[in-house]
């Protein structure tokens, strides 16, 4: 009899509780990591996404982007807050998998979004039936040499003189290892698919209320962090109470000399901050630029390489403002060659080039900015001959930043173990990346290549950072207090409870860390 009313009482609390647990916060990634940042608002009208981002290997944390949650195929809508990858990398695979709804952003994140999905990279775990010409197939195969361009829309089969495709799904990557030949992605093909991803995008101003419905709207808010990026206030009606619940997106340190300052959050009753550097502070100040322009100007005079590995999306164009701003004050020759080798690159400083021609009506950069006229130095090369070598001094960007893939990967072999290159290490690199490794002033790597000694000379700048650190995220808390719930996301573990410990001393005692799969409720 007692065993049957224990499980009476069981029976009773889970459905009373789910009665009255009519809004409700779940992450499904950037949650006790960085990367993967994918949160689901539920409310008993609606559900909305913020974000569905790639993930990369973080320690012991995997990275996995070939498959996604069926509990987010079906919502209503999406709020991305910014372009970055591991923010937004995912929204093709959802797309695939069957999301209907609409994804709101800024204009100027749907912009450079599209720019960074033109390459297909994003589409590599994507699985689909695909089909290619025999023939090359067999060509390819014979000489070792080439590679298959695969489609998946049947406009281009006419094109094909003997067919060959196969029944099953798979990505991109598992056919590359099907068959054991280079592939790419047919332009048409990606094109048309791009088309349809571009049919779910709304543009949104920055604060400018979005109504979901009458019970749930929200505003978005200048994050500072890159171009376009945005924080999220919602808004939900529940039992004659209004609920505010806030997503910080990521948020920019208040140092950069592109973007405007990030907005401060209203009050909300529940904030989900990003919590990147959020146990410690950078203590970077504006000066650093110029140690930057007048470091890169001694290595130049020297006749040093200067390589500088940088993200591809917003940092490489803040590295470039730099070198152009060092050649009006007349330290770096306007005859020095500038190579920006990465196409990734090259597209979002041409689409910020476009932008600096004709302004939008929500400008994307800072005035003095516009009044520079543009990101691109003088002598600026993006690319150069296959077998050319470096001409000493020069400058070399490239991406990643991490330097474990892209053209910073490849240039490891050539430019690492040289003594006349100087090597500016200035984004973030998780630990066992080959820029992780080099930040903890290891003399060796191993990659691919195989073990190399390292002779260049290593400089860190944190300035070009576009993360806040602890003093920046409470200065974007100011208008919260004690009462407000507080969960960090997108940090690491130990961070999170340090940062956690430093929130509750600084008035916010009910300062929580949120975890992937675990239900949040919102009283």
């Amino acid at each position: 009899m007692k065993k049957i009313s224990v499980i009476l009482s069981l029976l009773f609390l889970f459905f009373t509780g789910n009665l009255y647990a009519e809004i409700s916060v779940e992450y499904f990634g950037g949650a006790g990591r960085v990367s993967g940042s994918c949160a689901l608002l539920k409310t008993d009208d609606k559900s909305v996404i913020i974000d569905c981002g790639n993930f990369y290997e973080e320690g012991s944390l995997p990275a996995y982007n070939d498959t996604i949650d069926k509990k987010l195929v079906d919502v209503d809508a999406m709020v991305l807050t910014h372009a970055h990858n591991d923010h937004s990398g995912k929204i093709p695979l959802l797309i695939n998998e069957g999301f209907n709804g609409k994804i709101y952003c800024t204009a100027a994140t749907r912009k450079i979004l599209f720019e960074t999905f033109d390459d297909g990279w994003n589409h590599f775990d994507i699985k689909k039936k695909y089909f290619w010409s025999k023939i090359t197939r067999l060509k390819i195969e014979k000489i070792h040499k080439g590679v298959l361009t695969v489609h998946w829309y049947f406009d281009c089969r006419d094109k094909i003189r003997i067919i060959e495709e196969i029944p099953e799904r798979l990505s991109l990557n598992q056919l590359k290892l099907k068959y054991n030949i280079g592939m790419k992605l047919c332009k048409s093909c990606l094109k048309k698919e791009l088309e349809r991803t571009q049919k779910h995008f709304v543009d949104v101003l920055y604060k400018e209320n979005i109504e979901l419905s009458d019970k749930i709207n929200f505003t978005l808010f200048d994050a500072g962090h890159i171009t376009g990026s945005a924080s999220v206030l919602f808004n939900v009606y529940d039992k004659g109470e209004i609920k505010k619940i806030a997503f910080s997106g990521d948020l920019g340190t208040g140092f950069s000399k592109i973007t405007p300052d990030k907005d401060i959050i209203p009050k909300a009753d529940y904030v989900f901050v990003e919590t990147t550097y959020g146990a410690s502070e950078k203590n970077v100040v504006y000066a650093d630029y110029d140690v930057f322009q007048n470091v890169v100007s001694n290595a130049l005079k020297n006749n040093k390489i200067v390589w500088i590995p940088s993200l591809s999306l917003h940092r490489t164009q803040k590295i470039l403002y730099e070198i152009k701003q060092a050649q009006k004050k007349g330290l770096i020759s306007e005859d020095i060659p500038v190579y920006s080798l990465s196409p990734s690159s090259n597209g979002i400083t041409a689409l910020y080039e476009q932008e600096l021609k004709n302004p939008s009506q929500e400008k994307w950069f800072k005035d003095e900015v516009y009044e520079m006229g543009t990101f691109l130095p003088a002598n600026y090369i993006t690319q150069k001959q296959k077998n050319e070598e470096f001409p000493v001094p020069c400058i070399v960007i490239s991406a990643s930043g991490m330097m474990n893939q892209g053209v910073s990967y490849f240039l490891l072999n050539k430019l690492l173990s040289r003594s006349d290159v100087e090597l500016f290490l200035v984004s973030y690199a998780a630990p066992q990346t080959p820029a992780g490794q080099l930040k903890k002033g290891t003399k060796s790597i191993k990659t691919k290549y195989g073990k190399m000694d390292v002779a260049s000379n290593i400089n860190i700048f944190n300035i070009f950072s576009d993360h806040a650190d602890s003093t920046e995220l409470l200065r974007w808390l100011s208008e919260q207090d004690e009462n407000t719930q507080l969960y960090l996301v997108h940090g690491e573990k130990n961070t999170l409870k340090k940062a956690q410990k430093n929130y509750k001393s600084k008035g916010f005692p009910n300062t929580h860390i949120a975890r992937e799969g675990i239900q949040i409720l919102v009283k």
